[in-house]
């Protein structure tokens, strides 16, 4: 067999070798990791973290193979539960199942047992050896499926349990209330030393239905490798209603000025949906309206590099991009730990974005000693005010372009702040985050008309004329 990671002879193997190779490493791919489970159970049980300088087993994994945290705490976790069902563990070893039948296995087991607190060892290892079954003769997806149906029977039962405890005790009640009517003695069920089975039934709620269990939600945001958000959830009935509910109104296609359809598709308009949603709340820490700036950008300078800069200044024979002691300046890039243009959450983007999010921002200007320590912050700048804004929509009505709501929409500089272009009316209009990415980077400008209402200039790509275009409100007229 050829060394292990040595792809130059795999072409002279013959078919027969290449199956049997896959075959024999595929098995030792299910040893090995039934033996690294077996093995991580071990080191968390000796606590052998410590003796390596790691608080903890899992941030002793994700430090020595650098995986995330929520990675390492995952092998762990299936490490300790595979420990309590060796079967499974066994099953691994032999190739019977594969690794992601063993994380379906267990996350059907985590809401089998979630489902009903109540179901005894005896019943969790029926749900366990189904599953297992399910696994040998299927494909991970159908073990996940399967699991659901056990978790609808767990709860059924469960509900089931608690409506008949419930029948039997209003029963009780009824018989005490005739005999207190009728002046009998009341009937002593309590007799004997056997507890009340009803009672242990009765004292825990009965469980949800797994579509309005909200224990059971989930919500996972993660960055992917070409620098955008993914996610992914399971939420129950009533959250996925409320969701549904907001996206309906903020998604729902958009003719055309000219009556044209939508171009988007339906998972295009969810995401745009979305964007404006999150734009209404604004976080959750401000208020909603046309006259709320939807962000607010920080605009760090080195207090070294302030003073540098002034005295390059005064300095008639300083050469650009070298201070005053010879060094030669290199300008960031996008990716180098000193690029300045960073998200709070997904990191950096690019200047043209930048640019294209401080159009419409709070600008906070601070002042950072050599250790990146805040020593002076301003006031916010170039900002329209509330009343401006409110100016702005009444005026505008909606984006100028395409007639999304003034809710939706943002303000932005005709000229642009940073070329001079002053915070006034007549240098404001309205316009949505899809357009406003078209006048950034896609030719499209804006001015105004002698009537002193914006008007929409398209590229040359599209109209070679370029002839303005009214605001989206003032193209329409009544019917005669």
């Amino acid at each position: 067999m050829q060394k292990l990671g040595d792809s130059s002879t795999a072409a002279e193997l013959s078919d027969r070798d290449v199956i049997a190779a896959i075959t024999e490493l595929t098995h030792a791919q299910n040893q090995t990791a039934a033996r690294k489970y077996v093995l991580l159970d071990e080191f968390a049980r000796r606590g052998l973290n410590l003796k390596t300088g790691h608080s903890t087993p899992q941030h002793y994994i994700a430090s020595g193979t650098r995986v995330t945290l929520a990675n390492s705490t995952r092998q762990f976790v299936t490490a300790n539960w595979l420990s309590r069902w060796p079967s499974v563990t066994e099953a691994l070893a032999t190739s019977d199942i594969f690794v992601d039948h063993v994380k379906e296995i267990h996350d059907g087991y985590t809401n089998i047992s979630g489902a009903d607190s109540t179901l005894s060892e005896e019943s969790l290892a029926a749900a366990v050896a189904d599953l297992l079954a399910t696994a040998m003769d299927g494909t991970a997806h159908q073990v996940k499926q399967r699991a659901q149906v056990l978790v609808h029977a767990v709860i059924d039962d469960a509900r089931a349990r608690y409506d008949s405890a419930l029948r039997r005790q209003e029963a009780r009640k009824q018989k005490e209330r005739e005999a207190e009517e009728q002046g009998q003695p009341l009937p002593d069920d309590d007799a004997g030393d056997d507890p009340d089975p009803d009672t242990d039934v009765l004292n825990n709620p009965p469980p949800q239905p797994v579509s309005e269990n909200t224990t059971l939600n989930k919500l996972e945001l993660f960055l992917l490798a070409n620098g955008r958000l993914g996610f992914k959830g399971d939420v129950d009935k009533v959250l996925g209603e409320k969701l549904r509910s907001a996206l309906s109104p903020l998604s729902r296609p958009q003719p055309q000025p000219d009556g044209t359809r939508d171009p988007r598709n339906a998972s295009r308009r969810q995401a745009d949906g979305l964007s404006r949603l999150l734009d209404i709340v604004g976080g959750g820490t401000r208020s909603t309206g046309p006259g709320t700036p939807p962000a607010t950008v920080n605009v760090t300078v080195n207090l070294s590099d302030l003073l540098a800069d002034r005295a390059r200044s005064a300095s008639p024979d300083t050469t650009s991009g070298t201070d005053t002691s010879g060094a030669t300046h290199r300008s960031p890039k996008m990716g180098d730990p000193d690029w300045p243009f960073q998200l709070e959450w997904t990191g950096p983007l690019s200047r043209s974005l930048a640019r294209l999010l401080a159009c419409d921002a709070n600008l906070n200007p601070i002042i950072l000693d050599n250790n990146d320590v805040p020593l002076s912050m301003g006031n916010e700048v170039r900002l329209a005010t509330p009343e401006q804004r409110a100016a702005v929509a009444v005026r505008d009505r909606c984006c100028v372009r395409c007639g999304l709501p003034a809710m939706w929409c943002q303000v932005h500089h005709i000229v642009f702040w940073e070329d001079g272009g002053p915070t006034d009316l007549t240098n404001l209009v309205l316009i949505c985050g899809d357009c406003h990415r078209l006048v950034h980077n896609h030719g499209w400008d804006i001015d105004f008309g002698i009537d002193g209402h914006p008007r929409v200039i398209p590229p040359a790509a599209i109209d070679p004329e370029r002839k303005p275009i009214p605001s989206f409100h003032r193209q329409r007229r009544p019917a005669a």
